[in-house]
């Protein structure tokens, strides 16, 4: 007969909360920039967490120099 298994401790769901690396506040984006083979910075990531109010800056900053770049709907 097989043994039964007995749950001593339940499932804990584990929650976390990102804090912008710049604002100190809650982060509700995250900003990768991977450099390639070739590039001045080869082989360097920034990976950061932003709050809306730092994202918004870098979108903006980012549409400033860059107007053809546009946001895509993005649903997980």
């Amino acid at each position: 007969m097989p043994e039964m298994k007995k749950i001593i401790v339940p499932e804990v769901k584990e929650q976390a909360e990102l804090i912008c690396d710049v604002t100190g506040k809650p982060a509700v984006a995250k900003l990768t920039l991977w450099f390639g083979y070739g590039s001045d910075h080869d082989g360097e990531m920034l990976d950061i967490d932003l709050s809306c109010e730092a994202a918004n800056e870098v979108w903006n900053l980012l549409q400033s120099k860059y107007s053809q770049l546009r946001l895509v709907e993005y649903i997980p």
